[in-house]
């Protein structure tokens, strides 16, 4: 293999000494790069096999250090959720709601006491409970429903390990399926629980949706390029990009944790950029190939121009990615690093694996043709069909689709940021959520998930202390927007206690309780007692993450706004071509906003998804969207205006080059949207709530941006400007020339969505 590899490499230089010459000059760092990887293929892909086999190597061998759950609190609640995790070693005895229900008993009737009390001690003789307080032992009215057919018992584990609540579950599970010929439902819900199981189903999903998007993304590579050879390429790139980044999330953690998901990001970003990129530069690979230019020749001119708009438009996923780290949370932070590392790893991939790959297939890269399928009309079908229209009526068009992606984006205006919390914000898949419901129905849904008061004193057993507490528990305990009973538990060292006070009512009315305990309650009962507290909880913790984020978004923005308009000013080297994109992309990330607010706030179809709208949305969603959505939107504007801007430069007006633009690009750009919507769409259909409002958010802004901006607004501004497109100020003349044009001589376009080569 080695002599092999090196006559080979002779044979390229051969062919290069004879293309270098013509091409040399006009060359862009990804054209030589490209250019160098195709000369040294064998090194290339030996160097590249090596690096995957070492990532797998890692990721078998070196554990994934994660950022702990708590590091993604803020406010109040981050310092009393902080103090319990540093003084509560056994984890404060987390309590876990267990709920029976039988419509044709009475809970007094002996078949119902004896279910539950049957239940009850079975539970008691696991090591992971401490304790059941249930109405038969205590005959507290409190645990019973009004009509007496439901009633909870709170179940008390010893610690607040994930671990833990999987025996209570079996053993719940278990008794369910006894109990139910009796007529009963049993079931528990909890903070423990409810995360338990929806992990699971999460793990169940993942690996189906891997697959489902794997097959779609070869059919669909299949219908791109008619050819098994050509469409298994960008797949491998994209899978051994995920495999790899993978092995280096592992290596940097050990650095700088990661945040929990981040898998899952990486897996989704790591399809669909990795397909895309090298999608494109395959395709003008081919189109090159066509054309009549050599092998190594097409290879450095599809990396020097399409491989130029892929690094930028990478850089540019890079760079919104990294305005994550101005939340300075060690969760987002974590997220932009680790999604990062897949982006990075693709690029790095289409400029040298792919090249050299290319390189050594050469015209087989067609081979294994899929029968039945016929080569593209290379007219660019109905997209160069509608832009000739809009070309022709470019204000009428523009007026009607901005109107129409403006309306679209108008719900954002109500957008109410939380997270979804009680049964809405539960697919209908996890099991806790008839518990969940039972509770909302006949007791409070806030007792599942209570807000805590933290009470901090060098000696919380002092009177003084004790007497704030009572004071505290006597308080709420005359107030309906709280239910008892109100349990203090104290820590070892005696320097640290909790209270738990469940919240009454909705999540708005569960908000005002959250206020009352911080603006009146607790400050009231402490008041000289010389102890500090705090009011936490699911509820507390969302309020305060929410306030966190709204102060977060505008240097986010900013910083990514500002970054993408320097990144394309110098690619262009055109003041109103940057202005332009981040108008157009951001009115493509508010409709998909609006479309999310529409679906999961107001619940416009979200039954199709097998969930309720949870009327709130995800508070860390507008921003993970934006970060991720603005960088993607830039990979079809960067592709579509690369080529307007080649032909522009080649003294082809205005409109002929925007008409070329599209044509050219029409079958990529819509087989890359339609991977991506694929790869977002089946996200959409996981069964968790918030991974649906992502999924869906970013399937939407990808079609729309895909469609609308580029086959309408797009080529209606550049219509309606003329040339004032590529103005550049005078006093910017300074910026560095990274032409797009692979030659300063002219040849013939072709198109370059499906394969154009001759028969082999």
């Amino acid at each position: 293999m080695f002599w092999l590899g090196v006559i080979m490499n002779n044979i390229t230089e051969q062919e290069y000494r004879v293309t270098k010459s013509e091409t040399e000059d006009n060359l862009t760092f990804t054209g030589r790069i490209a250019s160098w990887s195709a000369r040294h293929r064998w090194w290339v892909i030996a160097a590249s096999a090596l690096v995957l086999v070492l990532a797998m190597f890692v990721s078998s061998t070196v554990e994934t250090n994660l950022v702990d759950d708590n590091a993604i609190v803020v406010g109040e609640s981050g310092e009393a959720i902080r103090l319990l995790d540093e003084r509560f070693d056994e984890g404060g005895a987390p309590i876990e709601q267990l709920v029976f229900s039988n419509p044709a008993l009475d809970v007094d009737h002996p078949a119902y006491r004896s279910t539950v009390e049957q239940l009850i001690q079975e539970l008691m003789a696991l090591p992971e409970v401490t304790a059941v307080v249930n109405y038969y032992d205590t005959g507290d009215s409190r645990l019973v429903s009004a009509d007496r057919h439901v009633q909870r018992a709170q179940v008390e584990l010893a610690d607040s390990d994930d671990g833990q609540i999987g025996a209570v579950l079996e053993t719940i599970y278990a008794a369910r399926t006894e109990a139910n010929a009796g007529g009963f439902y049993i079931g528990m819900a909890g903070n423990l629980s409810v995360l338990k199981q929806k992990e699971d189903l999460a793990d169940e999903d993942l690996g189906r949706v891997f697959i489902v998007t794997l097959v779609l993304a070869l059919v669909i590579m299949l219908l791109v390029f008619r050819a098994v050879v050509a469409a298994l390429i960008p797949l491998i790139l994209a899978v051994g990009a995920i495999i790899t980044a993978m092995g280096m999330a592992a290596l940097v953690s050990q650095a700088y944790a990661l945040g929990e998901g981040y898998e899952v990001l990486i897996s989704m970003l790591g399809l669909a950029v990795g397909i895309d990129y090298s999608l494109f530069i395959i395709s003008r690979f081919r189109y090159e190939r066509q054309a009549g230019r050599e092998k190594l020749e097409a290879i450095t001119v599809a990396s020097n121009t399409t491989g130029r708009a892929v690094f930028y438009a990478g850089v540019t996923v890079m760079l919104s990615l990294a305005g994550l780290a101005l939340t300075n949370n060690p969760v987002f932070i974590s997220i932009g690093v680790g999604v990062n590392l897949v982006v990075f790893i693709s690029i790095v991939g289409s400029l040298t694996f792919l090249p050299a790959v290319l390189s050594v297939l050469g015209d087989n890269v067609n081979r294994l043709r899929v029968p039945f399928l016929g080569r593209a009309n290379g007219n660019g079908g109905l997209w160069s069909s509608i832009t000739k229209k809009v070309l022709d009526r470019p204000l009428a068009f523009a007026a009607v689709t901005a109107a129409g992606l403006i309306a679209l984006a108008l719900p954002v205006s109500t957008i109410d940021l939380a997270f979804p919390t009680g049964s809405r914000g539960l697919h209908d898949a996890v099991d806790a959520k008839q518990a969940m419901v039972l509770l909302e129905e006949h007791f409070s849904g806030g007792i599942a998930t209570p807000a805590m008061v933290v009470v901090d004193a060098p000696d919380v057993t002092a009177p003084e202390v004790q007497a704030s507490v009572a004071g505290l528990i006597q308080r709420v305990g005359q107030d309906d927007a709280f239910v008892g009973p109100f349990e203090t538990v104290v820590n070892r060292a005696g320097d640290l206690l909790f209270v738990r006070v469940a919240l009454a009512g909705d999540r708005e009315a569960a908000e005002r309780g959250v206020e009352l305990l911080r603006d009146e309650v607790v400050p009231d009962a402490f008041a000289g007692s010389g102890a500090e507290a705090y009011v936490t909880g699911m509820t507390a913790f969302s309020m305060d993450f929410s306030d966190s984020m709204y102060k977060s978004l505008p240097y986010v923005f900013g910083f990514v706004l500002g970054l993408a308009f320097l990144l394309l000013l110098v690619m262009f080297r055109s003041i109103v071509i940057p202005v332009k994109a981040i108008l157009l992309n951001l009115l493509s990330v508010a409709a998909a906003y609006g479309v999310v607010v529409m679906v999961f706030q107001w619940g416009w179809g979200v039954g199709l998804l097998g969930s309720e709208a949870p009327g709130v949305i995800a508070p860390w969603l507008p921003l993970i969207l934006f970060a991720i959505l603005f960088g993607l939107s830039m990979d079809y504007h960067m592709l579509l205006l690369n080529r307007i801007k080649e032909a522009y430069d080649e003294g082809r007006g205005n409109d002929a080059s925007v008409a070329e633009g599209i044509r050219l690009t029409a079958g990529q750009i819509t087989s890359a949207a339609a991977i991506m919507v694929g790869v977002f769409g089946t996200f959409a259909l996981m069964r968790d709530v918030e991974g649906q409002m992502f999924g869906l958010g970013l399937g939407v802004a990808v079609f729309i941006d895909a469609t609308i901006i580029r086959s309408v607004l797009l080529p209606a501004s550049m219509k309606l400007l003329g040339d004032r497109n590529w103005y550049l100020p005078s006093w910017l003349e300074w910026l560095p020339k990274v032409g797009t044009s692979e030659s300063g001589r002219d040849h013939e376009f072709a198109p370059e969505a499906v394969p154009a080569m001759a028969d082999d």
